[in-house]
């Protein structure tokens, strides 16, 4: 497969940028049908194409960023599932400032503050489709409630600059320990709710 895609990544580099064309323009006598459809949608995720309806695609302007997430965007959290198209996992990273992170009252997810208290461990993600940066935009309230702003992170590839979500303007919690990375603990967050509960019958 991985030869067919380069051929035909090479035929669409001949293309002018935004100019609509048919799924055919890019074919060869050795791939099929069905394998280039495959082909082209796997070049849209990868920020190549973009398929602009049944047959049709253009070549766009390539994209990329990286993104730093610490929170339910991670693997094996609630909302990665935002991440499974059109971003590429590059592993785990550790952020080289320092900052603090703490949870939301129900320990349902966490958020950084630039205050400087510990590094930060998450994972770095490639984005490849400026669509996905802007749903991500939308899922986290910025600039509303987040600040997107770029920082350095350590990867096994090396420090990149990459795009986090921050809150500048919270204070740090009363009674709250920094975190120095959030984990999928669901006796932690029951407990969290507890506590919360108590606290709130309390009052």
């Amino acid at each position: 497969m991985s030869k067919y895609i380069e051929k035909i990544e090479r035929k669409i580099n001949k293309l002018s940028i935004n100019t609509v064309v048919p799924f055919s323009k890019v074919k060869t006598k050795d791939i099929s049908t069905d394998t280039l459809r495959k082909i082209l949608h796997r070049l849209h995720d990868k920020g190549i194409i973009t398929i602009t309806g049944r047959g049709e695609f253009k070549r766009i302007e390539p994209f990329s960023e990286m993104l730093f997430v610490y929170g339910s965007l991670k693997k094996g959290f609630d909302n990665h599932h935002l991440l499974s198209k059109h971003a590429k996992r590059i592993g785990k990273a550790i952020t080289v400032s320092k900052f603090g992170m703490f949870e939301d009252s129900f320990g349902n997810y966490p958020y950084l503050i630039p205050v400087p208290q510990m590094r930060i461990h998450g994972e770095l993600y490639e984005i490849h489709r400026k669509e996905l940066l802007e749903k991500l935009d939308r899922f986290e309230g910025y600039p509303d409630y987040y600040e997107r702003k770029k920082i350095l992170v350590k990867t096994h590839r090396g420090t990149v600059r990459a795009f986090v979500y921050i809150q500048p303007h919270t204070a740090i919690p009363q009674g709250q320990k920094p975190l120095r990375e959030w984990k999928a603990n669901t006796d932690y967050k029951v407990k969290q709710l507890e506590d919360y509960l108590e606290t709130a019958i309390g009052a």
